[in-house]
């Protein structure tokens, strides 16, 4: 099992995440549905920025092409979901 760990910036606030994958190469859909799980910002809301880069338009990319680790910093742009 993999944990990465993330630094959230969304709405002006700051969060931690951690994302737990049985996967030993996680995906931006990976990711999409931490986000999802912990934000409620459904994954056709998110836009997920790192280093400049759109990351929510390549679901399938590997998030090591991105040169993601450990302590990270993503800022995540999306709505919660109203219910």
């Amino acid at each position: 099992m993999l944990s990465i760990k993330f630094q959230v910036y969304h709405g002006g606030d700051i969060y931690e995440m951690i994302l737990t994958t049985t996967s030993t190469d996680p995906t931006v859909e990976d990711l999409q549905q931490q986000i999802e799980k912990q934000f409620i910002i459904p994954i056709k809301n998110q836009r997920i920025i790192f280093k400049g880069q759109d990351l929510h338009e390549n679901q399938q990319e590997k998030l090591r092409r991105y040169g993601i680790t450990n302590a990270c910093a993503i800022r995540v742009i999306g709505r919660k979901e109203l219910k």
